[in-house]
């Protein structure tokens, strides 16, 4: 394994230069990571089985290749990275992969800022990864988390939404209905609303004639 600023190489899968590479994103598969890369003659490799430790490593060594290649005015989608390394790989060895008591006071990094990053983390497969935040804790992934949070769409709750139905009720005839336990199809009572009420259950002031009546 070779991960230098000029070069990519993990035997089998891979050995290239960066300006061969034009993007790629580390997945998550329990403690270890899948790194996907995409190569600039859209061929796909997925390198498996890494530790948190190299894909620390190949973030950094594209940092360096970035960092020492001339900027162009318009910026491949591939510099999205540099955020990632500058603002979430810097420190101690630890990541904003992950909570980090140690940054517990850390400032609070300006809302237009999170979502950038956000953004940026999207971009490379970790859209979802920033899942709980930690109370009291202000280390970059619970901010993170926190922002990730607040932009959830909050789904809107209607007056159908709250009404809640002990029984599922159909019309089988003229005045006749199917009263059924919605938890369980084989419990079903037939009402009769015409004279005299009455329900297949028996009894004459039973719940399945209070549902018809207030359906």
């Amino acid at each position: 394994m070779k991960i230098t600023s000029k070069i990519l190489s993990i035997h089998p899968y891979l050995s290239t230069t960066w300006d061969n590479i034009s993007s790629f994103h580390a997945r998550p598969s329990g403690s270890l990571f899948t790194l996907v890369v995409l190569l600039k003659n859209q061929a796909q490799i997925e390198i498996p089985n890494l530790d948190q430790g190299t894909i620390n490593e190949i973030f950094e060594a594209h940092a360096r290749y970035a960092n020492e290649t001339p900027k162009h005015p318009i910026d491949s989608p591939f510099t999205f990275s540099l955020p990632i390394h500058s603002d979430l790989l810097e420190g101690g060895g630890d990541t904003a992969l992950q909570h980090n008591p140690e940054q517990a006071n850390l400032p609070a990094v300006p809302p237009e800022v999170l979502k950038k990053i956000a953004m940026i983390a999207r971009a490379f497969g970790l859209e979802g990864f920033f899942t709980k935040a930690e109370e009291g804790c202000n280390c970059m992934y619970c901010q993170l988390a926190r922002n990730e949070r607040a932009e959830e769409p909050v789904e809107e709750v209607t007056p159908e939404d709250l009404r809640f139905r002990d029984w599922g009720i159909e019309k089988m005839g003229d005045q006749i209905y199917r009263v059924t336990n919605p938890l369980d199809a084989n419990e079903h009572y037939e009402v009769f609303l015409g004279a005299p009420i009455g329900c297949t259950c028996g009894n004459k002031n039973c719940e399945h004639i209070e549902a018809v009546l207030k359906s």
